[in-house]
């Protein structure tokens, strides 16, 4: 048996080169072509809000209670439990009792059901809040009723964490 040598690869001959650097060029060519659009970076997400500290305060200790407002099931879908989720539920959201009425209405604290219920006015629907505690010190439904009067401005968070472990800026 005779073994020959494959015969030895050559190199790519002058003009092949030319017409490979050629298409290359105009491939680099047409992918700068392509990329004539500014990259401009998305807006930023809409801010997170919460309730002021004050007003979170008085849920927690008045609202927030095992078997109302807080758990997996909270009365009305009312969940205080903390201050961004207090926010999102309660600020232009329509009340479950009675729903021509705002929770809180920003800027008009006689219609804000939560402020009602708090002061027991006359055509609520169920029982004074809070339940079972009721009246609240008229010091603190004052507090909450002139936060609804002022707009009910949110407080915007330093980071999210999660659904809990906010902090607000004005801490």
């Amino acid at each position: 048996m005779i073994v020959r040598d494959a015969p030895a690869m050559q190199a790519p001959t002058a003009p092949f080169r030319r017409v490979a650097l050629a298409l290359f060029a105009l491939g680099l060519a047409a992918i700068a072509a392509g990329c004539t659009e500014k990259v401009v970076a998305p807006p930023p997400p809409p801010p997170v809000l919460a309730v002021p500290d004050s007003i979170q305060q008085v849920f927690t200790a008045h609202c927030a209670t095992t078997g109302c407002h807080t758990g997996p099931t909270p009365q009305q879908g009312q969940d205080l439990s903390d201050a961004v989720t207090s926010y999102a539920n309660i600020v232009g959201v329509a009340s479950r009792e009675k729903s021509q009425f705002l929770r809180i209405a920003p800027g008009d604290s006689a219609a804000s059901y939560i402020v009602m219920k708090l002061r027991n006015t006359p055509g609520i629907g169920g029982q004074p809040m809070p339940y079972g505690a009721y009246p609240m010190d008229p010091a603190l439904v004052i507090r909450i009723a002139a936060w609804a009067q002022q707009g009910a401005v949110g407080v915007p968070v330093v980071a999210a964490r999660g659904t809990r472990g906010w902090a607000s800026r004005d801490r």
